[in-house]
């Protein structure tokens, strides 16, 4: 004999649910660009959004120093001048390898787009941010370190992967 089977509703959680991140855009940094922000006060997000706007514009702007869309002193102001050095010496390095392509090969849309964002405040002057970023024939992961220099943030490392 089999015992008969008993079909019984679920209990609800004694635990309260997770809260979901909820995706804010970013305007600066494109519209494509958006960062994570849970449960966080309206000031507090404004920050992060900030500093992910930040991110995604630097990054964008380091990988195309980088494959030699862009010159190195137009981002001088918003990086670390030792990184910068580094920066410069491996697009140099790149142009030395990779022949450079024609402007009129590239086309008129941006070759780099920012994607999503996620920003891990360290402490209250240092903030690490991942990117997705979208070039045309690969999607990469790109690391920052932003550090608070007086009024404004400034790129401090960077990894890309």
């Amino acid at each position: 004999m089999t015992a008969p089977l008993i079909l019984t509703r679920p209990q609800a959680p004694t635990t309260p649910p997770r809260r979901r991140a909820t995706p804010l855009s970013t305007s600066s940094a494109g519209p494509s660009a958006t960062a994570r922000v849970i449960g966080l006060s309206g000031e507090a997000a404004d920050e992060r959004q900030r500093i992910a706007a930040t991110a995604a514009s630097l990054a964008v702007a380091c990988l195309e120093v980088l494959s030699g869309v862009r010159r190195s002193d137009t981002i001088a102001r918003w990086v670390d001048p030792e990184l910068l050095a580094k920066i410069d010496h491996r697009a140099q390095l790149r142009a030395e390898v990779a022949p450079r392509r024609p402007a009129s090969e590239l086309g008129s849309q941006r070759a780099v787009q920012p994607g999503r964002t996620q920003v891990c405040r360290v402490s209250s002057g240092v903030a690490e941010v991942t990117v997705i970023v979208r070039t045309p024939n690969r999607i990469r992961a790109v690391a920052v370190r932003l550090e608070l220099l007086t009024t404004r943030w400034t790129l401090t490392a960077l990894q890309t992967m």
